[in-house]
């Protein structure tokens, strides 16, 4: 995932105003790969206190 994303931050999670989503730039630039055998930690908390 985009590591220099200023949205996500590497998460490929996005916290705004809707909720928490996937990030769109990420996803538009190929960064995030659905067959991924090595997925992130995607805790919602942690996510939450990144953003």
């Amino acid at each position: 995932m985009g590591a220099n994303c200023s949205k996500c931050h590497g998460t490929g999670m996005v916290q705004d105003e809707k909720g928490i989503h996937t990030c769109w730039d990420c996803l538009m630039n190929g960064d995030l790969d659905a067959h991924s055998k090595k997925l992130p930690d995607l805790s919602l908390r942690k996510i939450a206190r990144k953003i």
